[in-house]
C-alpha cells in the first residue's frame, strides 16, 4: 500500500545541523530546512534584518530610474498602464501614489475584464487624446505585449517602459524592459514588488517604505513565494499599515487589530480582487489610491461588490457543473469548459475551484467577439506556462506564470488547440497527476504548543504554506455542525480538537464512537476559546473492529443480487496492473487476506470516502456516492451471490470473506411484518431511522431492518421519497418470495 501522506524532505544537512545548534530539536530543525530556512537567511527568517538587493541589480532597472528622475526634474507626465487583479492595481497605485507625493502629474488607465489582461495600445491612445504625457510606464504587464508597445511608440512617438513579472516571450518589446526574470538576485518578485523596487531605485528604501503595504497587497494577491526579499517586502509593510482605506477594510472584514498575512490573503484581497472580476476596476483603484483618508463609501462598494462577485460565481459553478463530464476530465488530464457568456472576471477562480476539485489543470473560458478569453491554472508538478508555449500556435495571445496563465484564443480554433492541450498533456506521465500530501512534523513525536510556538516565529506565511502536522490518533468525540451539517469538530486522544470544513461533516457518524484517523492539518488559535485547535487538511479512516458495523450497512444498502459473469486471473490481474484502476473490497480484513495473492502496492486505500487522490486506489466498503468515473479498470471482490452494485464496466472477482458474519443476516417473515407494521405506525416527526429506534430496537438489529425496507421498496410496497417521507403506493398483496432480496437472505 502507499502512504497517503508524506514528510517533506529537508534542504540541507548542514542547515538541518546549524538549527539543531540554535536550540531546535531534529523533528523541527528539519521542517524549517524543509521550508527553506539555512543558515545564511536565518536571521531574515527570525531576526530583525530584513533580506533587501539593491534594485540596481535588476536589468535595466538604473537605466529605467535615470529616465524617470529627469522627467520629474523637467516636470513632465506620466500614463501609469496596470492590470486589473490585485497585483496590477497595487502596483498601479504605488507608483501613482509616489509621482502625486513628488508633485508629478500622472494618471493610471487599468482594462476591464472584458477588455482582457495585458497593455492595450488602443486604451493608450485613446487616453493620450485626453491629455499628453511624457512617459508610459506599464505596471504588472507589457512583457508579452511587444506589438502594442511598437504600436505605442510609432503612433504616439512616447517612451515606453515596461515594468513586470511574468514569464518572458520569445520576443521582448523594443523598449527599457524591467523584469527580475531578465537578471536579479531573486526573480520572483510580484509586479507590486517589481513597482516597489523602481520606487527604491528613485528615492532609497527608508522613503520607499511608505509605500510598500501596496507592495505587500500585490505580492500576496499574486501569491508570490514568501522567501527572500518577498518575505521582507511583506514583514515592511505589515509593519507600515498605514493606509486608511485599508485600515477601515481590515476593521469591516473583522481582521485581527494587526492585520496578518492571511488577513490580507483570505479577507482583504478577494475583495479588492473583486471590483475588477466583476467589471469595476476603477473601484478598487481609487480605493487603494485612498490612502491618508478613509472613504467609507469606497469600502462598502468593494463590499457590495465582492457580494455580487460570490453570486455571479456561484451561477456559473452550477452551470459549469452540469457540463463536467468526470470521464472524460480524467482522460484528457485536464478540465477544459467554455461558454458564450460566462463573466471574464471569475475565470480564474472558477478554473481554481476545478483545478481544486479534480486535481489537474483547468482552462476556462468565454466568447469575446470572434475569439474566445480565458485563465487556466495548473498543478504544482506541471509547468502550465511550458504548455501554453507549446501550443501557441493555436492563440491569439497569451501570457502567465507556471501555475497561471491568461490567454486569448480565435473562436475557429478552439477544438485544435483543445487536442493540443490534450497532446501534450497526455505525453505526462501520470504519476505527475496524483496529488502528493505533505507534512512537516507529526503530533506525538512534537508537541502541539511548541509547533504552534513555532508556526507564529515563521509568520509571515500564505494560507497555503503554514506548517502541516500529521496526527495519528483516535477520536473520543465528534459531531457535525453549520449548514446542512457540512463541518465536522473532533476530540483526539491527545487532546487537540480539529475542525474541517465543507466536507468534513460527513465523518461524523462514523468516527463519533472512537474510530482510528490519521489526519494531517495546520494550527491555529480558536478566536472563541482561545485554545489551539487543529484546521484539518485532510483526512483519513484507518481500519478499526468498530468500522466492521459500517462495513455491513453500506453492503445491504447497495448489493445487487443480479448475476455477474466472474473474471478470469488473467484479466484481473492486467486490470490490478494497470496505470489506472481501483479496487472494491467490502471490508478490510478480506483485502488484506488478499493483498498475498496480488500486488497493491502501488494503490492508495479510502474507506466509505473518496479521497480525490487521483492514483490506483483500493476502496473499502464505499458510499453511494463514491466516484469511479476517473478509473478505466474496476475490479470487485466479493462472495457471487452478495455483489454490491457498480458502474457497468466493472469486472468481478469471486472471494472467500476473511469475515463470514459480514454477509449474514437471517431475514425473516417475521422480521418483515413487525418493520412494515412500525412503518405503519409512523408519526409525522419520525425519520425512517427514528422508527427502528422507537419500535424494533428489541425485535431485529439495524441491518435487518434495513434489508426489510429494500425489500419491501423492491416489491412497490413502500417509496422512502427521503429520511422523514415514506408512502405506501397502492398494490396488490404481494409474497414475500417474489422478492431476491428476500429470497437472497430468507432464513
Amino acid at each position: 500500500m502507499k502512504q497517503r501522506y508524506e514528510k517533506r524532505a529537508f534542504l540541507n544537512e548542514s542547515d538541518v545541523l546549524y538549527l539543531i545548534e540554535r536550540g531546535y530539536n531534529r523533528t523541527m530543525a528539519e521542517a524549517l530546512s524543509a521550508r527553506g530556512v539555512t543558515e545564511q537567511n536565518y536571521n531574515s527568517f527570525f531576526g530583525d534584518e530584513l533580506c533587501f538587493h539593491s534594485p540596481f541589480d535588476m536589468v535595466n532597472m538604473r537605466e529605467a530610474a535615470e529616465t524617470i528622475s529627469y522627467l520629474m526634474e523637467t516636470g513632465g507626465s506620466v500614463l501609469i498602464c496596470g492590470d486589473y487583479d490585485a497585483d496590477g492595481l497595487s502596483a498601479s497605485s504605488i507608483l501613482s501614489l509616489f509621482f502625486t507625493d513628488n508633485g508629478i502629474e500622472n494618471n493610471v488607465i487599468i482594462p476591464t475584464r472584458d477588455e482582457g489582461y495585458g497593455l492595450h495600445a488602443d486604451k493608450v491612445i485613446r487616453a493620450f487624446k485626453r491629455n499628453y504625457y511624457d512617459l508610459v510606464i506599464t505596471v504588472d504587464c507589457g512583457i508579452s505585449n511587444a506589438e502594442e508597445v511598437a504600436k505605442i511608440v510609432e503612433e504616439l512617438g512616447v517612451e515606453v517602459i515596461v515594468t513586470d513579472h511574468h514569464e518572458l516571450p520569445a520576443v521582448l518589446p523594443d523598449c527599457l524592459c524591467v523584469n527580475p526574470k531578465l537578471g536579479y538576485d531573486y526573480p520572483y518578485l510580484s509586479g507590486a514588488g517589481v513597482a516597489w523596487k523602481l520606487v527604491e531605485a528613485l528615492v532609497g528604501r527608508e522613503a520607499a517604505a511608505k509605500y510598500s503595504v501596496l507592495a505587500a497587497i500585490g505580492t500576496i494577491g499574486d501569491i508570490m513565494p514568501m522567501q527572500d526579499e518577498n518575505r521582507s517586502i511583506v514583514k515592511l509593510g505589515l509593519a507600515n499599515f498605514n493606509h486608511k482605506n485599508l485600515q477601515k477594510l481590515a476593521e469591516l472584514s473583522r481582521c485581527s487589530a494587526s492585520p496578518s498575512c492571511s488577513d490580507l490573503a483570505m479577507k482583504i484581497i478577494p475583495k479588492i480582487n473583486a471590483a475588477g472580476r466583476v467589471g469595476y476596476p476603477d473601484v478598487a483603484l481609487n480605493f487603494l489610491l485612498c490612502r491618508d483618508k478613509t472613504d467609507t463609501v469606497l469600502c462598502e462598494k468593494l463590499l457590495e461588490l465582492n457580494d455580487e462577485r460570490k453570486r455571479i460565481f456561484d451561477g456559473i459553478i452550477a452551470e459549469s457543473d452540469e457540463m463536467c463530464d468526470v470521464e472524460v476530465i480524467y482522460k484528457e488530464k485536464m478540465v477544459f469548459l467554455y461558454s458564450e457568456k460566462w463573466n471574464h472576471g471569475l475565470l480564474g477562480i472558477v478554473a481554481s475551484r476545478y483545478k481544486e476539485k479534480y486535481q489537474l489543470p483547468a482552462i476556462i473560458m468565454t466568447r469575446d467577439g470572434d475569439d474566445y478569453v480565458g485563465s487556466a491554472r495548473g498543478i504544482d508538478s506541471v509547468d502550465l506556462f511550458e504548455i501554453f508555449t507549446s501550443c501557441k500556435d493555436y492563440l491569439v495571445k497569451y501570457g502567465g506564470h507556471k501555475s497561471s496563465v491568461g490567454f486569448t484564443v480565435a473562436g475557429d480554433k478552439v477544438s485544435e488547440f483543445r487536442q493540443a492541450l490534450v497532446d501534450t498533456l497526455s505525453a505526462i506521465d501520470n504519476s505527475c497527476f496524483v496529488k502528493r500530501r505533505y507534512y512537516d512534523v507529526e503530533i506525538g513525536e512534537s508537541k502541539v504548543e511548541d509547533v504552534m510556538a513555532l508556526s507564529c516565529k515563521l509568520e509571515p506565511v500564505l494560507p497555503q504554506d503554514k506548517l502541516i502536522c500529521r496526527v495519528k490518533d483516535v477520536v473520543k468525540f465528534a459531531n457535525s455542525f453549520g449548514k446542512d451539517n457540512s463541518h465536522l469538530s473532533a476530540t483526539l486522544s491527545c487532546g487537540l480538537e480539529v475542525k474541517g470544513f465543507f466536507k468534513y461533516g460527513r465523518y461524523a457518524p462514523f468516527i463519533r464512537n472512537g474510530a482510528n484517523v490519521d489526519i494531517i492539518c495546520t494550527l491555529e488559535t480558536d478566536s472563541y476559546t482561545k485554545k489551539v485547535c487543529g484546521i484539518i487538511e485532510d483526512l483519513t479512516l484507518l481500519n478499526s473492529v468498530r468500522l466492521d458495523d459500517y462495513y455491513k450497512l453500506n453492503l445491504l444498502k447497495s448489493f445487487s443480487t443480479d448475476t455477474y459473469e466472474s473474471a478470469d486471473e488473467d484479466q484481473i490481474v492486467k486490470a490490478i496492473g494497470s496505470d489506472s484502476a481501483i479496487a472494491v473490497f467490502d471490508d478490510y480484513e478480506t483485502f488484506i487476506a488478499y493483498q498475498e495473492r496480488y500486488d497493491f502496492s502501488r494503490y492508495y486505500v479510502d474507506i466509505f470516502f473518496d479521497s480525490g487522490n487521483c492514483g490506483n486506489t483500493v476502496v473499502i466498503s464505499p458510499l453511494d456516492d463514491y466516484s469511479f468515473d476517473r478509473y478505466e479498470h474496476i475490479i470487485c471482490f466479493a462472495m457471487p451471490s452478495k455483489r454490491r452494485t457498480l458502474p457497468q464496466k466493472a469486472i468481478y472477482a469471486n472471494v472467500t470473506p476473511a469475515n463470514d458474519k459480514l454477509y449474514d443476516l437471517e431475514l425473516s417473515r417475521e422480521i418483515c411484518l413487525s418493520a412494515f407494521s412500525a412503518l405503519k405506525r409512523k408519526g409525522k416527526f419520525d425519520s425512517v431511522k427514528g422508527v427502528f429506534d422507537k419500535y424494533l430496537l428489541s425485535k431485529m438489529s439495524y441491518p435487518q431492518y434495513l434489508v426489510a425496507l429494500r425489500v419491501f421498496q423492491e416489491l412497490n410496497i413502500i417509496k422512502i421519497v427521503d429520511d422523514y417521507t415514506v408512502e405506501f403506493p397502492p398494490t396488490e398483496k404481494q409474497d414475500l418470495a417474489n422478492s431476491s432480496i428476500y429470497r437472497c437472505f430468507q432464513r
